[in-house]
């Protein structure tokens, strides 16, 4: 998650049989001249063609690929919010990602966490370890408050409360999730489940009757396989709603997930590279060269996908004022013991009904919120 020089996840699922993925993969490497055994991403980023090659393959996929981008730090604040706020609001969670306090959060710490130094940085790197072992006596610096003087910029320093605050309720909840208790904790921070999870139930299985689906090998989701294999033969749709959006859930396996190894498997080479590409066309997002990739991506981009967006933090809007407050009030029940949810639905009508107000507005709020105070 931290690695400065991965920060980018990418995840493609194409709409190929074997027959198809062979054949493509055949005329690429005649077409380039590729001697490497098989398609891989990292290798052909190395050749001067990559671009050209990238494109070539781009355009041959164009309308049967789906690809999942997320910002690894992003999804680390997104996190964050699941496993430390989310077991304490769960009886109402729908309240607060109806406002998005999801939103604001990840978005604030992540901006916060890569702006701020060093200090910070201990914060984030506290959160993955803590979310790998859920064992709160990892992360000092979030449940015993030791370290809250050092960081005077307040959404890190309500977080680091409400975590001190609700301590017990956060580790009674995570229990379960410790690698002694469930083997599959330790995967939580992975992407490459979470991705292929909308890639199928909210991508795929909306656009195909029936999915055969072939994964390259994988320990987190040879870990997860089981939550996916609960879709074989089924045809119903499950509706699911974030208390904003009503969705559907709809994914018909014609058997359990299968697993290979790329070398056997032309498509499973196809997805390595639209993968790569799809990175590439975020990485370089202000390179004139990466214009074309960065147009096809925009065009097979999962809806679900998580990249840094200041709008949810720009506190010159009215929400993330209110979400700010939110987080302040929260913080402080937090402090005192009081109970997280009691009043809470009035408490957002209040807020918003206040910060509709001219008079509210506070100068250059979102340098005031991100940056140091």
């Amino acid at each position: 998650m931290l690695d400065e020089d991965q920060t980018i996840f990418a995840y493609a699922a194409i709409d190929l049989t074997a027959d198809e993925g062979k054949v493509i993969v055949e005329e690429m490497r005649a077409k380039y001249k590729v001697q490497s055994p098989e398609l891989k991403a990292g290798l052909l980023r190395k050749r001067k063609n990559w671009i050209e090659i990238a494109q070539g393959l781009a355009t041959r996929l164009r309308g049967r690929a789906m690809v999942m981008i997320c910002d690894k730090r992003l999804n680390l604040g997104g996190k964050a919010y699941e496993y430390i706020f989310e077991p304490v609001l769960a009886e109402n969670s729908a309240l607060f990602y109806r406002y998005n306090l999801h939103r604001f959060v990840m978005n604030a710490l992540h901006r916060i966490m890569y702006t701020n130094g060093q200090p910070v940085h201990q914060i984030a790197t506290e959160l993955q370890t803590f979310m790998r072992s859920f064992k709160p006596e990892d992360a000092p610096a979030l449940f015993d408050g030791s370290h809250q003087g050092n960081h005077a910029h307040i959404v890190v320093n309500c977080v680091l409360r409400f975590a001190k605050g609700f301590a017990a309720k956060i580790a009674e909840e995570s229990t379960h999730l410790q690698e002694d208790e469930n083997p599959v904790g330790k995967w939580t921070l992975d992407l490459t489940a979470t991705a292929l999870w909308s890639l199928l139930l909210t991508g795929w299985g909306h656009r195909h009757a029936r999915l055969d689906v072939l994964c390259d090998e994988s320990k987190p989701l040879g870990a997860m396989v089981d939550s996916f294999n609960g879709f074989v033969g089924r045809t119903e749709a499950i509706p699911i709603n974030d208390g904003q959006n009503p969705r559907t859930l709809k994914a018909n396996l014609a058997q359990p997930i299968r697993f290979g190894t790329s070398i056997d498997n032309p498509t499973l080479q196809i997805a390595d590279v639209i993968a790569g590409l799809s990175v590439d066309a975020i990485r370089y997002a202000n390179n004139p060269n990466f214009a074309g990739l960065r147009r096809w991506l925009d065009g097979h981009m999962h809806i679900d996908y998580t990249l840094p967006d200041d709008d949810w933090i720009d506190t010159r809007k009215i929400q993330p004022r209110v979400n700010l407050a939110i987080l302040q009030e929260l913080a402080l029940r937090a402090d005192r013991g009081a109970d997280p949810l009691n009043g809470m639905d009035a408490f957002y009508a209040a807020a918003f009904k206040k910060f509709k107000s001219p008079a509210s507005r506070v100068r250059n709020p979102l340098q005031t919120l991100l940056g140091k105070i």
